[in-house]
């Protein structure tokens, strides 16, 4: 067990002995192992970028990650802790991403409305409470945020929105389990 389930078990006997009304344990360590993984890779991600001037980056590319990776949905790893590290990693390196929109963003653009439509959303189905009815919606709902870059013309929205369309594909999905490995 790595260090994130560790204390999320911790805190979840805590709650139970303290209030046994609480939902199960098995519940709670799984709210909060999610809760202690993304504050700890936001966190650490805006730590980072405080450091590197590229703060108002990573504000950017952590919001429009998680808007998008929300309704579309992606690869999940099987450890909170490697989930956690790959996070870190990958927006980091997202945040401090420089190039020209004009050659490599529309592309990007392009490839992740395509990705989209083709897979979103994919994997949500026992995460998300959202009704399966509006899975239609969901996907037109990233196409349209994905295509406001197409007025926005922004280098960084643009690798956001690939890498996080490359985790609803069999590549991405190979690519980021290959990460967790390592």
């Amino acid at each position: 067990m790595n260090l994130i389930d560790r204390s999320a078990t911790r805190i979840a006997k805590t709650i139970r002995e303290n209030y046994p009304q609480a939902a199960s344990e098995q519940v709670l360590v799984y709210a909060l192992s999610l809760s202690i993984n993304s504050i700890l890779a936001i966190s650490t991600t805006l730590f980072i970028s405080y450091f590197t001037n590229h703060f108002l980056e990573s504000i950017t590319t952590i919001g429009c990650f998680l808007l998008l990776r929300y309704f579309s949905g992606g690869v999940h790893l099987n450890s909170s802790l490697a989930c956690c590290l790959v996070t870190i990693l990958v927006l980091t390196v997202l945040t401090h991403l420089s190039f020209n929109y004009v050659f490599l963003g529309l592309i990007f653009d392009i490839i992740s409305i395509i990705i989209l439509y083709l897979k979103a959303p994919h994997g949500i189905q026992d995460v998300s409470r959202i009704n399966p009815k509006y899975y239609p919606v969901l996907k037109w709902f990233c196409i349209l945020f994905v295509s406001s870059n197409f007025i926005i013309h922004s280098p960084l929205l643009s690798a956001t929105f690939l890498v996080q369309t490359l985790t609803l594909t069999r590549i991405g999905n190979s690519l980021f389990i290959l990460l967790e490995r390592r």
